[in-house]
């Protein structure tokens, strides 16, 4: 009966956090500014247990006008294809917006394999460009209230069972 009492409750516990994410723009990690480039910008990103991909980052001190501005798929230092949004940021800072991306792509994301790009026409292929890195360590699988439950429900399901050994033995003893 403990058991599947804790299988009921654990099935309705929500599976994950969300998992947040930094952005820290400049021509630094940048893999095609031309020389005269600069600006810098900082922000945050989430993704949740839905794979609904948000972000809001703002930048500042462009050498050129923003042409482009996408989220690319690349390690540290290495040039990548866009992987959303279709059409491009919105121009303009700061950039806020969420979507929906599919598993292989909220792989890579937890991977930080993703990095924002702002395009000028300085520095067509990017002129500052920031790694989305995840914060902290690990995603929990079940969150605290949920782990808390779990822990007094095994604790009870082995008072049970060592409550029923003992019955059974002083049953088998007369």
């Amino acid at each position: 009966m403990p058991i599947l009492l804790m299988v009921l409750v654990l099935s309705a516990a929500p599976s994950a956090y969300a998992v947040d994410f930094t952005i820290s723009l400049d021509v630094a990690q940048a893999t095609t500014a031309q020389p005269g480039a600069s600006g810098s910008g900082s922000g945050t990103a989430t993704l949740d247990p839905n794979n609904l991909f948000s972000w809001d980052f703002s930048f500042s001190g462009l050498a050129g006008t923003e042409l482009a501005a996408h989220f690319h798929r690349g390690a540290p230092g290495v040039s990548g294809g866009i992987e959303t949004p279709p059409g491009g940021l919105a121009a303009g800072s700061p950039k806020i917006g969420s979507e929906t991306v599919d598993a292989g792509q909220a792989a890579d994301i937890l991977a930080n394999l993703w990095y924002a790009n702002i395009h000028t026409d300085h520095s067509n292929g990017g002129e500052i460009r920031g790694q989305v890195v995840q914060v902290g360590g690990g995603v929990p699988l079940l969150p605290l209230p949920a782990l808390a439950l779990l822990a007094l429900l095994l604790l009870g399901a082995a008072l049970w069972l060592i409550r029923r050994r003992t019955f059974a033995d002083a049953k088998a003893r007369v």
